[in-house]
């Protein structure tokens, strides 16, 4: 086993400990075409192609069933050329859905897949308790991301991406940012290049804290109520409370109307009422119960072994410039870029396309 300092197991083998545990015995599923996904398709009309757009629900081996949205090129240059189509796995942020890259998604099929000899598979996931993923039963937190990271390797299992032959590439924003982060770390094996959008890795506290965030985590915890969940009049009022969430965080954040919609309209339900309620877990709001320190941060970027691209939104999370100093001393991102926009910039209908242009040019360079 390689040690850390002091002799102890390396943060990179816990969480590949953790995650072989979990998926040792569990057989593959045959094919991701077969067995994940389903009738629900459609085609998203673009300049000069259309990129098809299915539902995909990858079940997981501890029951938990992952939900998510694969995109494709009708081009079929990879046909054509007989070469593996270029895959891309895409991870959303704290309190999102895959649909937040309802607009970025088809704009990076489409330009990749009409400058390069072969075509581009992507596949956005819900994480469980998000969008129309599962929830983890009510035993423990849903805050881990080494959780987040097991169901990561889960979904990859099923989509049957493990070849060594051919790697994928992650694209993760915000706390997906994290956990790719911390894949790509885990299993470089397994990866071609890495895209952090508006996250700079895993969030990093004192070690002296540590008993602080336990203590707060269990103090939410002992405090959950059997209240009912809030119901909105309308959807509109929905999105417009997702809106003003979004304006409440530090820095001069704010989220457009309409990529608030793209991510309420598969976050919520009608009520019989009419009304509509969010469904994501309400666990997913609690304090979070792990932390990592400074040291374990940069051990995490300094296992990344991939091209990776490193892309800020102006407007976006305020991240302090002794930490960001840090990370590109460590990460060392083959692309660093500030981008206009907030921190969902690559969901904004005003900012996306900037940020697709840079992702298909890091991508075909990579």
């Amino acid at each position: 086993m390689t040690l850390g300092k002091k002799g102890q197991p390396s943060l990179r083998i816990y969480v590949q400990l953790i995650v072989f545990l979990a998926l040792f015995t569990k057989k593959p599923m045959n094919s991701v075409v077969a067995h994940a996904i389903s009738s629900s398709t459609r085609r998203v009309a673009s300049a000069s192609t259309n990129v098809i757009v299915r539902e995909v629900t990858l079940p997981c081996g501890d029951g938990i069933t992952i939900a998510g949205q694969l995109y494709t090129s009708a081009n079929n240059n990879s046909l054509k050329t007989k070469e593996q189509p270029h895959r891309v796995l895409c991870l959303h942020g704290w309190l999102d859905n895959c649909q937040s890259f309802s607009r970025l998604a088809p704009h990076l099929v489409e330009h990749y897949s009409s400058s390069a000899p072969r075509d581009m598979e992507l596949v956005a996931i819900d994480f469980p308790g998000h969008g129309k993923s599962s929830h983890k039963p009510v035993d423990g937190p849903q805050v881990v991301l080494s959780e987040m990271i097991y169901y990561v390797a889960e979904a990859v299992r099923q989509l049957e991406w493990t070849q060594e032959t051919e790697k994928f590439s992650l694209i993760g924003h915000s706390m997906g940012a994290s956990i790719a982060s911390l894949y790509a770390a885990s299993f470089p094996e397994q990866i071609r290049s890495l895209v952090l959008l508006d996250g700079a890795g895993p969030l990093s506290r004192p070690a002296r804290d540590i008993a602080k965030h336990v203590r707060q985590h269990v103090l939410r915890r002992q405090t959950v109520s059997n209240k009912p969940p809030r119901v909105y009049p309308s959807i509109e009022q929905a999105i417009e409370t997702r809106c003003q969430t979004a304006r409440n965080f530090p820095g001069n954040q704010w989220l457009s109307t309409e990529a608030a919609r793209d991510m309420v309209e598969r976050a919520t339900i009608v009520e019989e009422s009419g009304g509509v309620r969010f469904v994501h877990d309400p666990r997913m709001q609690w304090p979070s119960v792990q932390y990592f320190t400074d040291e374990q941060t940069i051990s995490v970027f300094k296992d990344i072994q991939c091209a990776t691209a490193l892309l800020l939104a102006k407007d976006g999370w305020p991240f302090p410039d002794d930490q960001l100093k840090q990370v590109l001393n460590v990460l060392l991102p083959t692309k660093f870029e500030k981008l206009p926009g907030s921190h969902h910039f690559h969901a904004d209908p005003d900012s996306y396309q900037n940020v697709g242009e840079e992702i298909v040019t890091f991508l075909l360079e990579n």
